[in-house]
């Protein structure tokens, strides 16, 4: 399933179309991102986003039987960091 990915406020947001079956398992597509390094000795270092409720890093909508589109966000606590690269 392909999505398409735009940036909001420093983040990478990546929009996933459904409908995703009930009771599948689901693979977000891989995403290639290139930056610019900035000084020597400065990390670079990728995470989820989101700190709280009213700031979540996930949002999705989920259709429920008998009654309808419910919306869910989740965060992660603490946001654990997927890569880091040094840049020398």
């Amino acid at each position: 399933m392909a999505g398409t990915v735009t940036t909001s406020g420093g983040n990478i947001v990546l929009t996933v179309p459904g409908p995703i079956a009930g009771g599948t398992s689901f693979t977000p597509p891989a995403v290639t991102i290139n930056v610019t390094a900035g000084a020597s000795g400065t990390p670079i270092t990728s995470q989820y986003a989101g700190t709280s409720h009213a700031n979540p890093g996930m949002t999705m909508t989920t259709r429920v039987s008998f009654v309808g589109n419910v919306a869910t966000a989740c965060y992660p606590d603490p946001s654990p960091t997927l890569t880091t690269t040094a840049v020398s």
